[in-house]
Protein backbone atom coordinates (compact mmCIF):
# COMPACT_ATOMS: atom_id res chain seq x y z
CA UNK A 1 0.00 0.00 0.00
CA UNK A 2 1.79 3.67 -1.05
CA UNK A 3 1.91 6.02 1.85
CA UNK A 4 -0.76 8.41 0.38
CA UNK A 5 -3.23 5.27 0.73
CA UNK A 6 -2.22 4.57 3.69
CA UNK A 7 -2.74 7.63 5.10
CA UNK A 8 -5.81 8.47 3.52
CA UNK A 9 -7.31 4.76 4.82
CA UNK A 10 -6.32 5.40 8.74
CA UNK A 11 -7.62 9.66 7.95
CA UNK A 12 -10.97 7.74 6.75
CA UNK A 13 -10.80 4.87 9.70
CA UNK A 14 -10.52 7.70 12.34
CA UNK A 15 -13.46 9.71 11.13
CA UNK A 16 -15.84 6.59 11.52
CA UNK A 17 -14.76 5.66 15.03
CA UNK A 18 -15.43 8.95 15.89
CA UNK A 19 -18.55 9.01 14.23
CA UNK A 20 -19.45 5.73 15.94
CA UNK A 21 -18.27 6.32 19.48
CA UNK A 22 -17.68 10.24 20.12
CA UNK A 23 -13.83 8.82 20.50
CA UNK A 24 -11.32 11.11 18.87
CA UNK A 25 -7.52 10.29 18.24
CA UNK A 26 -5.70 14.02 17.90
CA UNK A 27 -3.27 14.18 16.09
CA UNK A 28 -0.71 12.96 18.31
CA UNK A 29 -2.31 10.33 19.39
CA UNK A 30 -2.52 8.93 15.31
CA UNK A 31 0.52 6.62 16.30
CA UNK A 32 -1.67 4.91 18.55
CA UNK A 33 -4.75 4.59 16.22
CA UNK A 34 -2.45 3.66 13.63
CA UNK A 35 -0.72 0.48 15.75
CA UNK A 36 -3.80 -0.68 16.82
CA UNK A 37 -5.70 -0.54 12.92
CA UNK A 38 -2.55 -2.47 11.64
CA UNK A 39 -2.78 -4.79 14.20
CA UNK A 40 -6.30 -5.21 13.44
CA UNK A 41 -6.00 -5.91 9.74
CA UNK A 42 -3.39 -8.56 10.46
CA UNK A 43 -5.68 -9.92 12.88
CA UNK A 44 -8.65 -10.29 9.85
CA UNK A 45 -6.41 -11.08 7.45
CA UNK A 46 -6.87 -7.84 5.31
CA UNK A 47 -2.75 -6.37 6.11
CA UNK A 48 -2.36 -7.06 2.26
CA UNK A 49 -6.13 -5.99 0.95
CA UNK A 50 -6.29 -2.45 -1.16
CA UNK A 51 -7.59 0.29 0.84
CA UNK A 52 -11.19 0.11 -1.11
CA UNK A 53 -11.95 -3.35 -0.35
CA UNK A 54 -11.37 -2.40 3.45
CA UNK A 55 -13.02 0.74 4.11
CA UNK A 56 -15.71 -1.19 2.18
CA UNK A 57 -15.42 -3.88 4.88
CA UNK A 58 -15.41 -1.30 8.32
CA UNK A 59 -18.28 1.08 6.92
CA UNK A 60 -20.56 -1.52 5.45
CA UNK A 61 -20.08 -4.69 7.60
CA UNK A 62 -21.55 -4.73 11.12
CA UNK A 63 -18.63 -6.75 11.87
CA UNK A 64 -16.04 -4.72 10.49
CA UNK A 65 -18.19 -1.60 12.34
CA UNK A 66 -18.07 -3.28 15.69
CA UNK A 67 -14.14 -4.06 15.49
CA UNK A 68 -13.51 -0.67 15.40
CA UNK A 69 -15.75 -0.19 18.46
CA UNK A 70 -13.85 -2.54 20.40
CA UNK A 71 -10.76 -0.90 18.67
CA UNK A 72 -11.04 1.99 20.67
CA UNK A 73 -11.87 0.73 24.35
CA UNK A 74 -9.53 0.66 26.83
CA UNK A 75 -9.98 -1.99 29.05
CA UNK A 76 -7.88 -0.82 32.18
CA UNK A 77 -9.46 -1.53 35.73
CA UNK A 78 -9.41 -2.84 38.85
CA UNK A 79 -11.07 -3.22 41.92
CA UNK A 80 -11.57 0.17 44.29
CA UNK A 81 -9.97 2.31 41.99
CA UNK A 82 -9.55 5.76 43.28
CA UNK A 83 -11.28 4.26 46.82
CA UNK A 84 -10.58 7.17 48.54
CA UNK A 85 -13.23 9.22 45.93
CA UNK A 86 -15.72 6.13 45.99
CA UNK A 87 -15.84 6.45 49.92
CA UNK A 88 -16.65 10.48 50.03
CA UNK A 89 -18.88 9.98 47.97
CA UNK A 90 -20.99 7.01 49.45
CA UNK A 91 -20.22 9.23 53.10
CA UNK A 92 -20.83 12.24 52.32
CA UNK A 93 -23.35 13.11 48.88
CA UNK A 94 -24.78 9.56 49.58
CA UNK A 95 -24.54 9.64 52.94
CA UNK A 96 -28.42 9.63 53.62
CA UNK A 97 -29.71 7.94 50.74
CA UNK A 98 -30.94 4.65 49.93
CA UNK A 99 -32.02 2.60 47.66
CA UNK A 100 -29.54 3.90 45.18
CA UNK A 101 -29.31 3.44 41.19
CA UNK A 102 -26.31 3.91 40.56
CA UNK A 103 -24.77 3.87 36.46
CA UNK A 104 -20.94 2.70 36.29
CA UNK A 105 -20.05 3.56 32.68
CA UNK A 106 -16.92 1.99 30.93
CA UNK A 107 -16.79 -0.33 33.56
CA UNK A 108 -14.88 -2.61 31.13
CA UNK A 109 -14.38 -6.51 32.87
CA UNK A 110 -17.13 -5.13 36.07
CA UNK A 111 -14.46 -4.48 38.62
CA UNK A 112 -15.90 -1.04 39.50
CA UNK A 113 -19.92 -1.97 39.61
CA UNK A 114 -18.94 -4.50 41.43
CA UNK A 115 -16.74 -2.06 44.16
CA UNK A 116 -19.64 -0.09 44.27
CA UNK A 117 -22.20 -2.63 45.06
CA UNK A 118 -19.51 -3.69 48.20
CA UNK A 119 -19.15 -0.45 49.21
CA UNK A 120 -22.95 0.17 49.27
CA UNK A 121 -23.52 -3.26 51.56
CA UNK A 122 -21.04 -2.50 53.92
CA UNK A 123 -22.42 0.87 54.11
CA UNK A 124 -26.15 -0.55 54.71
CA UNK A 125 -27.21 1.00 51.02
CA UNK A 126 -29.81 -1.06 49.27
CA UNK A 127 -30.19 -0.27 45.18
CA UNK A 128 -28.42 -1.53 42.64
CA UNK A 129 -25.91 -0.63 40.32
CA UNK A 130 -25.67 -0.85 36.11
CA UNK A 131 -22.37 -1.44 34.10
CA UNK A 132 -22.18 -0.48 30.86
CA UNK A 133 -19.65 -0.59 28.51
CA UNK A 134 -19.28 0.03 24.48
CA UNK A 135 -17.26 -3.25 24.46
CA UNK A 136 -19.89 -6.37 24.57
CA UNK A 137 -16.96 -8.84 25.04
CA UNK A 138 -15.57 -7.20 28.15
CA UNK A 139 -19.29 -7.09 29.33
CA UNK A 140 -19.88 -11.17 29.15
CA UNK A 141 -16.40 -11.66 31.40
CA UNK A 142 -17.89 -8.58 33.66
CA UNK A 143 -21.39 -10.93 34.07
CA UNK A 144 -19.10 -13.89 34.79
CA UNK A 145 -17.58 -12.40 38.14
CA UNK A 146 -14.67 -14.01 37.95
CA UNK A 147 -10.71 -13.03 38.40
CA UNK A 148 -7.29 -13.67 38.26
CA UNK A 149 -6.58 -14.47 42.07
CA UNK A 150 -3.72 -11.67 41.90
CA UNK A 151 -7.03 -9.00 41.69
CA UNK A 152 -7.20 -9.56 45.32
CA UNK A 153 -4.28 -7.51 45.88
CA UNK A 154 -6.24 -4.32 45.24
CA UNK A 155 -9.47 -5.27 47.25
CA UNK A 156 -8.67 -3.68 50.88
CA UNK A 157 -8.96 -6.56 53.48
CA UNK A 158 -12.21 -5.55 54.78
CA UNK A 159 -14.16 -6.53 51.50
CA UNK A 160 -12.12 -9.78 51.12
CA UNK A 161 -15.26 -11.36 52.19
CA UNK A 162 -17.32 -11.10 49.66
CA UNK A 163 -14.96 -13.21 47.16
CA UNK A 164 -14.77 -17.00 47.33
CA UNK A 165 -11.67 -18.94 45.89
CA UNK A 166 -12.50 -21.23 42.91
CA UNK A 167 -9.90 -23.22 40.92
CA UNK A 168 -7.65 -20.63 41.44
CA UNK A 169 -9.43 -18.07 40.74
CA UNK A 170 -11.39 -15.36 43.09
CA UNK A 171 -15.20 -14.92 42.22
CA UNK A 172 -17.54 -12.62 43.33
CA UNK A 173 -20.24 -13.97 45.81
CA UNK A 174 -24.11 -14.04 44.79
CA UNK A 175 -24.81 -11.40 46.94
CA UNK A 176 -23.12 -8.84 45.47
CA UNK A 177 -23.52 -10.05 41.95
CA UNK A 178 -27.50 -10.23 42.43
CA UNK A 179 -27.09 -6.18 43.18
CA UNK A 180 -24.93 -5.41 39.67
CA UNK A 181 -26.46 -5.96 36.20
CA UNK A 182 -24.86 -5.02 32.95
CA UNK A 183 -25.58 -3.63 29.36
CA UNK A 184 -24.17 -2.47 26.26
CA UNK A 185 -24.05 1.37 26.30
CA UNK A 186 -22.84 4.26 23.59
CA UNK A 187 -22.11 7.57 25.21
CA UNK A 188 -23.40 9.40 22.22
CA UNK A 189 -26.73 7.21 21.30
CA UNK A 190 -29.39 8.81 23.31
CA UNK A 191 -31.43 5.72 22.28
CA UNK A 192 -29.10 3.80 23.98
CA UNK A 193 -29.30 5.58 27.67
CA UNK A 194 -33.14 5.22 26.39
CA UNK A 195 -33.14 1.57 26.50
CA UNK A 196 -31.47 1.37 30.02
CA UNK A 197 -35.14 2.12 31.48
CA UNK A 198 -33.74 3.73 34.37
CA UNK A 199 -33.13 7.00 36.69
CA UNK A 200 -29.86 6.87 38.30
CA UNK A 201 -28.99 8.73 41.51
CA UNK A 202 -25.29 8.52 40.37
CA UNK A 203 -23.47 8.41 37.61
CA UNK A 204 -19.80 7.00 37.51
CA UNK A 205 -17.96 8.10 34.21
CA UNK A 206 -14.65 7.82 35.10
CA UNK A 207 -11.29 8.05 32.75
CA UNK A 208 -13.95 7.53 29.62
CA UNK A 209 -14.64 11.10 28.33
CA UNK A 210 -11.05 12.34 28.46
CA UNK A 211 -10.73 10.19 24.57
CA UNK A 212 -13.65 12.70 23.60
CA UNK A 213 -13.52 16.05 22.08
CA UNK A 214 -15.76 18.64 23.36
CA UNK A 215 -18.45 18.27 20.40
CA UNK A 216 -18.88 14.86 21.45
CA UNK A 217 -18.33 15.30 25.04
CA UNK A 218 -21.20 17.54 25.05
CA UNK A 219 -23.53 15.33 23.86
CA UNK A 220 -22.55 12.59 25.75
CA UNK A 221 -22.85 14.48 29.04
CA UNK A 222 -26.47 15.49 27.77
CA UNK A 223 -27.34 12.17 27.80
CA UNK A 224 -26.07 11.42 31.31
CA UNK A 225 -27.73 14.45 33.01
CA UNK A 226 -31.33 13.32 31.30
CA UNK A 227 -30.88 10.22 33.08
CA UNK A 228 -29.75 11.81 36.38
CA UNK A 229 -31.93 12.12 39.02
CA UNK A 230 -32.75 16.12 39.93
CA UNK A 231 -30.28 16.09 43.10
CA UNK A 232 -28.40 13.59 41.24
CA UNK A 233 -24.39 13.41 40.96
CA UNK A 234 -22.00 12.62 38.27
CA UNK A 235 -18.93 11.20 39.10
CA UNK A 236 -15.21 11.80 37.06
CA UNK A 237 -12.10 10.77 37.95
CA UNK A 238 -10.31 12.44 40.82
CA UNK A 239 -7.89 13.30 38.09
CA UNK A 240 -10.57 15.10 35.83
CA UNK A 241 -11.59 18.55 35.55
CA UNK A 242 -14.87 19.33 33.72
CA UNK A 243 -14.19 22.82 31.63
CA UNK A 244 -16.40 25.84 32.28
CA UNK A 245 -17.64 25.10 28.80
CA UNK A 246 -20.26 22.81 30.24
CA UNK A 247 -21.14 24.26 33.68
CA UNK A 248 -24.36 25.18 31.46
CA UNK A 249 -24.82 21.07 31.63
CA UNK A 250 -23.46 20.56 35.14
CA UNK A 251 -22.13 22.80 38.03
CA UNK A 252 -19.48 21.40 40.32
CA UNK A 253 -20.00 20.85 44.18
CA UNK A 254 -17.29 20.01 46.57
CA UNK A 255 -17.11 17.03 48.73
CA UNK A 256 -13.97 17.19 50.75
CA UNK A 257 -11.05 17.34 48.65
CA UNK A 258 -13.28 16.06 46.01
CA UNK A 259 -15.07 17.34 43.13
CA UNK A 260 -18.63 15.83 41.67
CA UNK A 261 -21.00 17.46 39.81
CA UNK A 262 -24.76 17.73 39.65
CA UNK A 263 -26.45 18.69 36.93
CA UNK A 264 -28.38 21.91 35.55
CA UNK A 265 -31.54 22.19 33.87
Amino acid sequence: MKTEEREHLIKILRETIYNLTGNYYPDERMKILEYKIERLLRSVHLDSAPPKRIINYFLLSPDGKKMLIDLMTVPETRFFREYEQLTALMGGPCKNKNNLTVLSIGCSTGEEPYSVAMIMKRTGKTGKVVGTDINENVLEKARKGLYRASSLRDVPEEYREFFIEKDGQIEVVDEIRRMVSFRPLNLINRQDFLSLSITADCVLCRNVLIYFDSKSKRVALENIREILVKDGLLVLSSTEILQREFYDIFEPIKEGKFFFYKPKG
